[in-house]
This record gives structure tokens, C-alpha cells and sequence, in this order.
């Protein structure tokens, strides 16, 4: 999932630099990095619900919880650092936030 969401990353960022330039690439490439750390957040929490579930049946619930919390703040203060502190350009940050999370609908066979 990490590598189809890097391929549409890597392609809005060349859309935006055609489009808006230098700028507007590492806005997109920041949206689309903000998608595959959420990835790699929920990762790492199905593996650590996985251990507890062998341990203590019932209790993975509870991870899935926190992994939710976690993702939605580390989102939004990711996306209060680039607009705010970076000063990166909002449409391509969201556009490839959104197009990166495609890479969800991707099935590998």
C-alpha cells in the first residue's frame, strides 16, 4: 500500500510542478508523505493489536481506538505545521492528501 501510495505522491507532485511549479510539488509531496505516515501509524497498531490479541483476547479493541486518535491528531498537526510554520501551498497539500488515500482502493492480487 506504501508503494501506491508513493507512486500517486511522486505523480501529484510532478502535476503540481507542471502546473504551479517548485512550490506547489513539495506541498503535494508533503500531503502525500502526511498519507503514508498514517499508513505506517495503522501499521504499526494492527501489529501491536495482533500481540495483545494472542495475550489478552478482547483488549485489541482498544488499540484500534488509540490508533484512530493518534492518526487524526498527528493529521491535524501535521496539516497546522505545513499551513501554518511552512507556509505550504493548501490546495496541493490537501489534493495529494486526498488523492493519496486512492491507495487505500488498491487490492493486490
Amino acid at each position: 500500500m506504501l508503494m501506491v501510495q508513493s507512486i500517486l505522491a511522486v505523480n501529484m507532485a510532478g502535476f503540481f510542478f507542471l502546473y504551479d511549479g517548485q512550490y506547489a510539488a513539495q506541498s503535494a509531496l508533503y500531503g502525500g508523505c502526511m498519507v503514508m505516515f498514517n499508513v505506517w501509524i495503522s501499521k504499526r497498531r494492527l501489529q501491536a493489536a495482533a500481540k495483545i490479541a494472542e495475550i489478552a483476547p478482547g483488549n485489541e479493541v482498544g488499540m484500534f481506538y488509540i490508533a484512530a486518535v493518534q492518526r487524526f491528531i498527528f493529521t491535524l498537526g501535521f496539516f497546522i505545521l505545513g499551513m501554518g510554520l511552512l507556509e505550504l501551498s493548501p490546495v496541493p497539500m490537501l489534493s495529494a492528501f486526498a488523492i493519496g488515500h486512492l491507495g487505500y482502493g488498491y487490492v493486490p492480487k
